[in-house]
């Protein structure tokens, strides 16, 4: 499996997930960028180091003698660096190669770079033996964009564990010394990037100073967020930083808020739902399938963000709403988001693979 992120975000979750979970059936060997956050998931001799989001040629044919060296039989990439990475090893090594999107970009640039992206895809995309989008929405958009897919790709739903749900009169552990302790704490979970539109939180959060938000996570703009929220003295949120322990604050949390400009299938959303906690989400690629709107959460446009602000001011004044709205994605996660539902999907892709070769 290879991925070109050195973060722990969504992608790199479900790579790792995945590759944990393939029971004795197959080995799994990961060509990553370094990080620390990653050494729980691997295993010395099964990786192989190589370039953060950038294509590097030495890495490629690194790569290609690696595969050979552990007879590796199929290539899963995860990104769209990635996907490049390994259609450019698949060049010189012919393997079968499965390529997971995990979110389509063109919203974030300009006509020339989108025009070339498409052309890109239209050129080497046709090197995949299969490619795997995580949503119903993912895929529309990608048809809609004329990336091309070809005849062989599928829809496989991230998927995350089954947990226990939240106690509802549980004491709420998310306090803060300065702020009163029975208020009701929103939570989002996000890497600190553009495309997790974390300013919008901020605007949310002085619209509504009576509630609390946390923000887990880490990234390039962490410092900008961090100057924003001293300069414009929003007191009501907090930054929490990386946490391994996400759950422990999911379970804390009243409710999750996710402000994005564009998914995959957002792991975070998906965690939330898992613990039984309502969403409110940006209506974008992604989101949108995740929740059911006004059943297991609301979701609201992304330029007005005042139909957020309405919709976690009617959440944070009804408990029996928000374990209703949790209830239902709880459910709803369970039924289709589920990682073994996820994994023995993947699984009989590999099979398929394997006996065609």
């Amino acid at each position: 499996m290879i991925s070109s992120s050195s973060s722990l975000g969504g992608g790199t979750k479900h790579m790792f997930t995945l590759g944990q979970n393939l029971n004795n059936e197959f080995n799994t060997f990961y060509g990553i960028p370094k990080n620390c956050n990653f050494e729980n998931y691997l295993d010395s001799n099964f990786n192989i180091e190589i370039s953060e989001r950038k294509l590097n040629f030495i890495d490629i044919l690194r790569l290609v003698n690696f595969i050979k060296s552990k007879s590796i039989d199929i290539i899963h990439a995860h990104g769209k660096g990635a996907g490049l990475i390994s259609r450019l090893v698949i060049i010189l090594i012919r393997r079968p190669l499965i390529y997971t999107f995990h979110g389509i970009h063109l919203k974030c640039h300009n006509k020339l770079m989108r025009l070339l992206y498409i052309i890109y895809e239209f050129l080497l995309g046709g090197l995949d033996s299969i490619k795997i989008l995580v949503s119903e929405s993912e895929k529309d958009y990608a048809l809609k964009s004329n990336i091309y897919l070809g005849d062989k790709y599928k829809v496989i739903h991230n998927g995350v564990d089954n947990m226990l749900k939240k106690n509802y009169e549980a004491k709420n552990n998310l306090t803060n010394k300065s702020l009163k302790a029975q208020r009701v704490k929103v939570l989002s979970v996000c890497r600190f990037v553009s495309q997790k539109n974390i300013k919008d939180t901020l605007k949310i959060a002085e619209k509504i100073r009576s509630l609390d938000f946390y923000i887990i996570g880490d990234g390039p703009l962490w410092k900008e967020i961090k100057n924003i929220i001293l300069k414009r003295k929003i007191k009501n949120v907090n930054l929490l930083g990386e946490k391994k322990d996400v759950y422990k604050y999911l379970y804390s949390a009243d409710i999750f808020l996710s402000t994005s400009l564009y998914e995959g299938l957002p792991i975070s959303i998906l965690e939330a739902m898992s613990v039984g906690l309502p969403i409110i989400a940006s209506n974008v690629v992604g989101n949108r399938d995740t929740i059911e709107n006004g059943k297991s959460g609301f979701l609201y446009n992304l330029e007005n963000i005042e139909t957020a602000v309405r919709y976690l001011k009617k959440l944070s004044k009804s408990k029996i709403l928000r374990q209703k709205l949790g209830n239902s994605a709880f459910n709803r996660q369970r039924s289709i988001f589920s990682r073994n539902s996820m994994v023995q999907q993947y699984m009989q892709i590999y099979r398929d693979q394997i006996n065609r070769k």
